[in-house]
């Protein structure tokens, strides 16, 4: 079975090691991260990813961009706003996404 791929953004590095440290925690899941726009849209270039999680403390200008760039790349690429709340709602949202997917296939 092949890694569910995630592209996470943040702009808080403290916050951001804690999202993807737990994401990887979950051996189905691979998280890749990004703490600027434009490292966000090089590593969309590079690689598929299945979604991306948005962190708090991104701009509303920046989040709209980043959005925008990402539906031209991949119309169905889902887009997820993660606040925080802990692990367990982390784990419920890209659960979220995955189920969705899967009804797709």
């Amino acid at each position: 079975m092949r890694k569910f791929e995630i592209l996470v953004i943040g702009r808080n590095v403290d916050i951001h090691e804690t999202v993807l440290r737990l994401i990887n925690k979950n051996q189905d899941w691979q998280a890749t991260g990004a703490l600027t726009d434009e490292e966000s849209c090089r590593l969309c270039k590079e690689k598929t990813y299945d979604m991306v999680l948005l962190g708090s403390g991104i701009e509303e200008e920046s989040e709209n961009k980043l959005r925008e760039y990402f539906q031209s790349i991949n119309p169905n690429l889902p887009i997820v706003q993660h606040y925080g709340g802990g692990s367990g709602l982390l784990y419920c949202e890209i659960m979220q996404v995955i189920e969705k997917l899967e009804e797709k296939q």
